[in-house]
């Protein structure tokens, strides 16, 4: 039987929306495999995350690869004409015990007479540690009856009688503490080994003496950090409680510093370096975009930055290739320089008419090229921006284009953390600022820091001032 016209308008109708609401799903499905595609490459991109491509420490890495060790075919130990490293003879006045080892018997013929006379003497020192008790002051503070007025009257505690440990072994604590960041309980454990008993509570209380004897010391050697033309400036986390603060570093050629704050913004950055308008070498965190002076961006950031760029597709990886091959040249010349192989001229000549004019085009490419994707484009976008504060080493001297030595400063501060959890009070903060700063500057210029401790705690005793760190 024949369909009649109004069935097969029907039946037509009836495709047509079957036809409208597939194509509909059709849409809908290719959108939500567009997402879930997107979704599946920045997953991936996390998973390829590492520390040579981002801020990640290389603990973290995942599936870290180990590099293949190469043999040398040098024989362990000494190489042949390696200069030896004899440990220097202490003066023999020095000394405090000397024995004369003369031979037994002759192994020639037995004889046991021998000339009084030596030939010659080998000398070898044994160096031990002393069995000594602690030093131990007794002071008997007497309260007397007044003759004339028969009040009775107690003896003034002396200065040496107050505190119940002395400068040297306070300095000592708070050299293992500041300077070797032992934990309380590994201090008090290390005294006991050494004779001297000493409780959690009264290593507290030498660390509140610290930070107090140590507040002029490291005022000083903030402003000497601030007086300098130019500083390496970082900033990494800090726990103070269930709280996360921050612990910055500035960094001068000689001295540095650390302050504790609450959060890393520019409101902490303008307050910790109080209107610093010298030069400062960063990250590109936009804490120090408020500083006024010059800013270079650290060349190592850079490069993890360029390395993520490498882990994508597309074009994307054709940027970040060639931003790499850039930054490769530019260490170049500046190794070249460094060695003393080329001028500043020379350097500045190279590296603006090479590097720097290709870096520029190959970040126009990746903020206007259609087929980047977005994290490329922004992060090109913010380099192009900076693109400046990239090129400030080359111009200015004593500028190095990394940021390291206010990293290596804050690695001290960030094995501090792991191993105490942070601080407990603010106290606390003001301790671990004050002693870290004391003791990373004294490093800086080879000082010995527990004498210098030990020297504040005996002026803390005798109501003087502290040393100044800067004394030749």
């Amino acid at each position: 039987m024949k369909a009649t016209y109004e069935q097969l308008y029907s039946l037509t109708q009836d495709q047509a929306q079957k036809i409208q609401v597939l194509t509909q799903q059709l849409q809908t499905a290719l959108t939500e495999i567009k997402v879930l595609k997107a979704e599946i490459r920045d997953l991936k991109e996390q998973l390829n995350t590492n520390s040579s491509n981002s801020s990640k420490p290389p603990s973290q890495d995942t599936f870290r690869k180990k590099q293949p060790k190469r043999r040398s075919e040098c024989k362990q130990g000494a190489q042949k004409g390696h200069q030896g490293h004899l440990r220097a003879l202490i003066p023999i006045e020095q000394v405090q015990k000397v024995c004369d080892i003369r031979p037994d018997q002759c192994p020639n013929c037995h004889s046991s007479s021998f000339d009084p006379v030596a030939i010659r003497t080998e000398v070898r020192q044994v160096l031990e540690l002393p069995e000594m008790p602690p030093e131990v002051v007794q002071f008997n503070i007497q309260t007397c009856r007044c003759l004339h007025c028969n009040k009775h009257v107690k003896a003034e505690v002396p200065n040496e009688a107050k505190y119940g440990f002395g400068p040297r072994l306070m300095g000592f604590v708070t050299s293992l503490s500041g300077e070797f960041r032992l934990s309380k309980r590994q201090v008090v454990a290390l005294m006991g080994k050494i004779g001297l008993r000493i409780c959690s509570g009264s290593v507290c209380k030498i660390h509140a003496r610290a930070s107090i004897v140590l507040e002029e010391a490291f005022g000083d050697i903030k402003k000497h950090t601030l007086n300098q033309e130019h500083l390496n400036v970082d900033e990494t986390s800090w726990k103070m409680m269930t709280k996360k603060h921050w612990i910055w570093a500035g960094c001068g050629h000689d001295s540095v510093f650390f302050e504790i704050k609450a959060s890393r913004a520019s409101a902490a950055f303008r307050e910790i370096f109080e209107g610093f308008k010298g030069g400062i070498t960063t990250d590109r965190c936009g804490s120090y975009n408020c500083h006024e002076g010059d800013r270079q961006l650290c060349w190592s950031h850079a490069d993890r930055d360029f390395e993520k760029i490498t882990s994508r597709d597309g074009f994307d990886r054709i940027v970040g290739e060639q931003l790499l091959k850039c930054k490769i040249r530019v260490f170049e010349f500046w190794h070249s320089f460094k060695r003393g192989q080329m001028s500043r001229a020379e350097l500045i000549n190279c590296i603006e008419e090479g590097p720097k004019k290709d870096i520029n085009l190959w970040l126009r490419a990746g903020i206007m090229h259609e087929d980047t994707r977005p994290k490329t484009k922004a992060t090109c976008g913010d380099f192009f921006k900076r693109f400046d504060m990239l090129w400030v080493f080359i111009y200015k001297e004593n500028v190095e284009p990394t940021n390291n030595a206010a990293e290596r400063s804050l690695r001290f501060g960030v094995i501090w953390r792991k191993l105490s959890h942070g601080s407990q009070s603010e106290k606390g903060e003001r301790f671990v600022e004050r002693v870290m700063t004391v003791a990373m500057t004294l490093r800086l210029r080879a000082k010995n820091t527990f004498q210098y401790f030990t020297e504040c705690f005996r002026a803390f005793i005798q109501g003087g001032r502290s040393p100044p760190v800067f004394a030749n």
